[in-house]
């Protein structure tokens, strides 16, 4: 704009006002360069779009991608703490299992303990009462 006027001012070469053809011929060239622009804006709108689609079709790609990442990560990870859950739970059962084992060895160990004792006092009396 600056420069339409200083190009009308060269021409002019005056320092006298501008008159109303001045006006008109100003507002012809600025017409004709806000039209160029305008113009110009809507091809940049046009690129914007086409830019931001493809970045938005680009955007949903990843995020599907990084969602099928995610997954495959929970079912390996998922994996790993059942097999070491599964482990855990073997020594646990194996471990009731030996616990059950050592009750019934100790209740027929003490039933053996109670019957020697019974034993031993009868042979007591018997040897006592004989002497």
């Amino acid at each position: 704009m600056v420069l339409v006027m200083m190009d009308l001012m060269k021409k002019n070469n005056s320092n006298l006002p501008a008159t109303k053809g001045d006006l008109n011929k100003l507002e012809k060239k600025l017409g004709s360069k806000v039209s160029q622009l305008g113009s110009k804006v809507s091809q940049l709108d046009g690129k914007i779009d086409g830019v931001e689609k493809t970045l938005r079709a680009e955007i949903k790609i990843t995020a599907q991608e990084t969602k099928e990442e995610i997954k495959e990560e929970m079912k390996q990870s998922e994996s790993r703490v059942l097999d070491v859950l599964d482990k855990f739970l073997k020594e646990v059962d194996i471990s009731r299992q030996e616990r059950t084992v050592d009750t019934e060895q100790k209740i027929c160990d003490r039933g053996k303990l109670e019957n020697h004792e019974k034993r031993i006092m009868t042979l007591e009396q018997r040897v006592f009462s004989s002497v």
